[in-house]
């Protein structure tokens, strides 16, 4: 488990895996370095595959009421997180995007609700500014906690404490 050769689409799978399971960790709460905890929920959908082309076997859990035990069996099989519907909140905003692991892609992202434009304003730039600024957080935070999963993974605590603890909680 945890262990593939020639392709490191492997490595955004794992990263995926394990993000979902610090998720739950400590109840949607994931303690990011730099920030503080912020909050990260998978929901409604979430694909798990292993294999690859022809080969490739895939599990699809959807549903707005899923607890997304068939993904957990699916983990257990030797699957990883292919895709997953995530849920960002950092301090009082929060988004929702679909994150494909294999590209580090962001797809479908629903941004935080801003003040709507007033009939005076005439300038946009400082909206646009502002969308800008209101993807690009995601993005950083998506990316640093990928430096924190890098970091444990090539570390022996890894071996250690993190992959026993990753196994437990599949079994859950």
């Amino acid at each position: 488990m945890f262990e593939e050769k020639g392709n490191i689409s492997f490595l955004g799978r794992e990263f995926l895996t394990w993000l979902w399971y610090k998720s739950e960790e400590r109840n949607g709460t994931v303690h990011l370095p730099g920030t503080g905890d912020v909050f990260v929920q998978f929901q409604k959908q979430i694909i798990l595959e292993s294999g690859e082309g022809e080969y490739a076997e895939t599990v699809s859990c959807r549903g707005f009421h899923a607890d997304l035990a068939e993904g957990k069996a699916a983990l257990r099989e030797g699957k990883k997180v292919r895709e997953a519907r995530i849920t960002l909140g950092i301090g009082s905003q929060e988004w929702e995007f679909t994150f494909k692991a294999d590209q580090f892609q962001f797809q479908s992202m629903k941004l935080p609700k801003t003040m709507p434009l007033s009939e005076e304003e005439q300038d946009l730039e400082p909206r646009l500014l502002e969308r800008i600024s209101l993807v690009e957080e995601p993005v950083q935070a998506m990316e640093r906690l990928f430096e924190q999963f890098l970091a444990r993974r090539l570390d022996a605590v890894w071996i250690e404490e993190e992959l026993p603890s990753l196994r437990n909680w599949m079994q859950t």
